[in-house]
């Protein structure tokens, strides 16, 4: 079977850019600030997957459940560490917001010194690289192909399932709606956010680990990928999971076939202007609509409600 590079770039990028756009999402409403972060997770998945197939040989896909649990673990432990305290202490939005910025900072560095140790002590090139030698073939297909769109399909339906059918679930919606109301009810609020950062840092994780299976990967990869999560999750609406897997497939189809067309009109150069693409969307989003398609909706709705209003007020008059 045979399939164009670019539709393999936009499937396997889109479907990850998603899965870190739910990500976003879940975060902003469980703790009610954006994590400025969480892109940098993917970055440690990406390195975690070099590591055990550059170092030790293994299968690239031996990555997946270590990545999810090391990422879970790591931003568990970011959680309890900072944020937790921070919100014990009574610091503000602004306090978490710049607190995560600080840890983005902080993890990238991180990444970028291991990077550094690992081509001192094993002599192998560690950025930027691609682990393309590595992947299976599927049907004449990269293994990445298949498996990072069937990760973003199977991470849409888990989640839908645990929002709506357990009680973790459902006290993580009661918390998004209402923390205070929901610790009046008895919902463990801090319990309800640890698990929604260890849930959201293993994703992101995960879905870093198979990106240089396909692109081009290096200790700032994951950090470079926040405009993109951002701008997908802003267009779905910042309190809306289901509208960011519209607007993480939005973003990162737009992303990868725009930068083809125009290095096809304007010549290769171009393509170093990518990350311009989410940004001019996310200017778009805030310009004429920050609320997303929650803020569509609400619209659409408030005109549906005017005019079966004018319809009704009519019909009166003319029975009149």
């Amino acid at each position: 079977m045979e399939i164009s590079a670019i539709y393999i770039s936009t499937v396997v990028y889109s479907s990850l850019i998603t899965v870190l756009s739910i990500g976003f999402t879940l975060t902003y409403l469980t703790a009610k600030i954006p994590n400025f972060a969480h892109g940098t997770y993917a970055g440690i998945g990406i390195y975690i997957t070099f590591s055990l197939t550059r170092l030790m040989g293994l299968s690239p896909y031996v990555s997946i459940p270590i990545a999810f649990l090391f990422g879970g673990a790591l931003s568990m432990l970011i959680f309890i560490l900072v944020i937790g305290t921070l919100q014990k202490i009574g610091g503000g939005a602004i306090v978490l917001t710049i607190s995560t910025l600080a840890i983005q900072i902080f993890m990238t560095a991180a990444i970028g010194i291991y990077a550094f140790w690992v081509l001192l002590t094993f002599h192998t090139y560690t950025q930027p690289f691609i682990l393309r030698d590595n992947d299976i073939q599927i049907s004449g297909l990269p293994g990445v192909f298949p498996f990072a769109l069937i990760f973003c399909i199977a991470t849409v339906i888990v989640l839908h399932f645990l929002l709506t059918k357990t009680n973790m679930g459902i006290a993580m919606r009661a918390t998004a709606e209402d923390p205070s109301l929901a610790s009046v009810l008895g919902i463990n609020i801090y319990r309800v956010q640890l698990f929604s950062w260890f849930l959201t840092g293993g994703l992101a994780c995960l879905a870093g680990s198979l990106l240089p299976l396909w692109f081009s990967s290096s200790p700032i990869t994951g950090s470079g990928m926040i405009t993109s999560i951002m701008a997908g999750s802003l267009l779905g609406g910042l309190d809306n999971i289901y509208g960011a897997i519209f607007g993480g497939f939005v973003v990162g189809t737009s992303e990868q076939l725009l930068t083809y067309m125009l290095v096809g009109l304007f010549g290769n150069y171009i393509g170093e202007y990518r990350p311009l693409i989410p940004m001019i969307i996310l200017i778009i989003v805030l310009i004429f609509e920050p609320r997303g398609l929650n803020g569509v909706y609400e619209r659409w709705q408030v005109r549906k409600i005017s005019k079966a209003r004018v319809v009704e007020k009519s019909n009166a008059q003319e029975g009149a």
